[in-house]
């Protein structure tokens, strides 16, 4: 069994878990936000410092209160490797200040066990061990939600409809999926909001092509599959909030842009 260990505790977050689950909760308790009628299907989040990125992570999060999830589906990239296709995490225990989840691996495609050996969908803990873009998101989720397991998939270079199919078919009622990515880095103040606009735009009308020639975001493959799921399944997409760590740390020469985003079927 996989047993994975917090790598950012005390750097992203903070390592003490009262400490953690205080600022997790005032970020939660600063968000005001119309209550969703109906049961958020996915998001998209930052997953930068808490510091810099957390008030925006809530915005997201906060949408999720209330609700009940069997699975979440954690989909970001990956800063350390590169490689071909999606990198599941094995099976087995994520673990955060906050207490473990329980993880799964390829054994959450079953489904589709006869096309996974064609689809570049592979297990490595290689490739998870020292990545923070789904790590970050796990105490948010410990906090508003209880009972769940995570199936942690990192993106490498992959055929998005392959897979978008692949993700979409463990896609269910009581299934959650979260896309994690930042979206500028290191511009100007006034560059970045400009820069992160278009990729907001990009997102807010399913425009994968303005998405991909003009957006800037590191998670851009993930909200690519995200996308075309969201297209097939006839989901609508709000934008929670946008900022840049000009607006959390003071700092505006080099900044980082940020949005929250949740996604969600109106039938």
């Amino acid at each position: 069994m996989y047993l994975r260990n917090p790598q950012f505790a005390g750097t992203f977050y903070p390592d003490d878990p009262q400490v953690l689950k205080e600022m997790i909760e005032g970020f939660l308790h600063q968000v005001i936000i119309p209550k969703l009628k109906v049961k958020p299907k996915a998001l998209i989040v930052p997953h930068a410092g808490y510091i810099y990125s957390g008030i925006v992570a809530a915005y997201g999060y906060k949408t999720l209160m209330g609700f009940k999830y069997k699975r979440i589906v954690l989909l970001g990239p990956s800063h350390n490797f590169i490689f071909s296709g999606l990198a599941v995490s094995p099976n087995g225990k994520w673990f955060t200040p906050l207490g473990e989840v329980e993880s799964e691996g390829i054994s959450a495609f079953s489904k589709i066990r006869d096309v996974i050996e064609s689809s570049n969908l592979i297990e490595s803990s290689q490739i998870h061990e020292i990545e923070h873009s789904l790590e970050v998101q796990i105490p948010f989720l410990q906090v508003v939600l209880d009972n769940f397991k995570i199936v942690p998939i990192l993106t490498g270079e992959v055929n998005t409809d392959t897979a978008s199919f692949l993700i979409n078919s463990i896609l269910d009622e009581n299934t959650l999926l979260i896309v994690s990515s930042d979206l500028s880095h290191y511009y100007s103040y006034e560059d970045a909001q400009k820069l992160d606009q278009v990729t907001i735009d990009a997102i807010l009308n399913y425009d994968i092509n303005a998405l991909r020639t003009f957006g800037e975001a590191c998670g851009i493959t993930g909200i690519e599959i995200l996308l075309k799921i969201a297209a097939q399944n006839k989901w609508q997409i709000k934008l929670l909030k946008a900022a840049n760590s000009g607006d959390t740390s003071g700092l505006k020469d080099q900044v980082v842009g940020y949005a929250s985003f949740v996604l969600y079927s109106e039938k």
